[in-house]
Formats: structure tokens, C-alpha cells, sequence
């Protein structure tokens, strides 16, 4: 069965996750696309996820976590 949310279930739920684009991602962290690239290669970044054939996007509890220095690499 599909359940369809609300608009006030979606502000007030913990369990979804937001999905956000480079761009997004840049504005948030102040850091550009080739370092963000680095510091994934060395596991200091969250990993991109792709969502489709040229679609890469973080989720963006985990940008936060790192922003917030709580980020661990999984």
C-alpha cells in the first residue's frame, strides 16, 4: 500500500532524509567541487550517491553531521 505524506508530516519527520545537488552541497560547505572530490577520495567527505546516469547528490543529514564535525565515515 502507498502512503502518501502530508506536507506537515514530511517538516516534522526524522526519518526521511533530503537528497541535495552539487550546488546545494558547495553553498552549504563553502567548499568547491574539486575539493569536496579530494576529500572524499580520503574519506574526509561524505560520499556522493548516484541516482541515475549523470546524477550524483549527497544526503543531507550527512553534509550536516560534517559541517557540525560529528561525521563518521561509514
Amino acid at each position: 500500500m502507498i502512503h502518501i505524506f502530508t506536507r506537515e508530516e514530511l517538516e516534522y519527520s526524522d526519518e526521511l532524509d533530503r537528497l541535495i545537488r552539487e550546488e546545494e552541497c558547495e553553498w552549504l560547505t563553502s567548499l568547491g567541487r574539486r575539493h569536496r572530490s579530494y576529500l572524499e577520495k580520503n574519506g574526509k567527505f561524505p560520499l556522493k550517491i548516484t541516482i541515475g546516469p549523470q546524477t550524483k547528490v549527497y544526503r543531507l543529514s550527512e553534509i550536516q553531521a560534517w559541517i557540525k564535525g560529528t561525521w563518521k565515515p561509514e
